[in-house]
């Protein structure tokens, strides 16, 4: 039987989690806010900078209700990723502000 190959937990990517809330005039749908990220981020490190960045936003974790949300970056990146998010601040015609609310290695550290 063939063995899969493994990283060691030392060589693995770290993930940290960034829980964040949008202040905005209107009701944010997630996919205009998914656009909007991922092109201010695009336009300020370009492609090769945002792939190191392992940056993901979490759908299954988007709250249209509070609008609130959840994303994932590696721990090398938090800082550029904070940059990004701050200089979201149209969507369409609304203007919008992303308040983060907390940094966690975990999921269920977001939650205490």
């Amino acid at each position: 039987m063939k063995e899969k190959l493994r990283l060691s937990p030392s060589l693995r990517e770290r993930h940290r989690y960034i829980s964040f809330k949008i202040i905005s005039e209107e009701p944010v749908e997630y996919s205009d806010f998914e656009q909007a990220v991922w092109h201010t981020l695009l336009e300020l490190y370009g492609e090769s900078g945002v792939s190191k960045t392992s940056f993901w936003l979490m759908r299954n974790l988007y709250d249209a209700g509070e609008q609130s949300g959840v994303i994932r970056c590696n721990n090398l990146s938090v800082q550029q990723i904070l940059a990004g998010l701050g200089l979201v601040v149209r969507l369409g015609e609304s203007k919008i502000v992303i308040k983060i609310v907390k940094v966690s290695g975990t999921l269920k550290g977001l939650d205490k």
